[in-house]
C-alpha cells in the first residue's frame, strides 16, 4: 500500500511488519501474518493456498524499481520434495492499509 513505509518493511518468518499512515495522518507500526493468505503451490507462491513459510526459504520483501510495487520473494520447494525454485508474488494486489493496519482484501 502506498500509505505505508516501504523502506522500513521487515519480514520475520511469515510476519510482514512496517509503519502505515492512519486516516488522521498519524503513523503506527502494524504487521500481518502472510501464512494465512499465501501458500506454496509446487514451488510457486500463490494466493490460493496457505502456510508458504513451511516449505519456502530465503523469504524477503522486495520492490520493483519500475513501479515501486511491493513483492514477496522466496525459494519454494516443489511438491516432489527437494528442489527449491525462486518465486515472487505481488503483495500490493491483496495487502492494503486500512486506517493504519495492514489487511488482506
Amino acid at each position: 500500500s502506498l500509505s505505508c513505509d516501504k523502506d522500513k518493511i521487515e519480514i520475520n518468518g511469515s510476519i510482514l511488519s512496517t509503519s502505515c499512515t492512519k486516516s488522521n495522518g498519524d503513523s503506527q507500526q502494524t504487521s500481518i501474518d502472510l501464512d494465512k493468505y499465501i501458500g506454496n503451490l509446487d514451488g510457486k507462491l500463490s494466493w490460493s493456498d496457505k502456510n508458504f513459510s513451511k516449505t519456502c526459504k530465503n523469504i524477503a520483501p522486495a520492490q520493483l524499481l519500475s513501479t515501486r510495487q511491493l513483492v514477496l520473494v522466496a525459494e519454494c520447494k516443489t511438491a516432489a520434495g527437494d528442489t527449491y525454485y525462486p518465486s515472487e508474488i505481488e503483495l500490493d494486489s491483496h495487502i492494503v492499509n486500512i486506517d493504519g493496519t495492514l489487511s488482506y482484501e
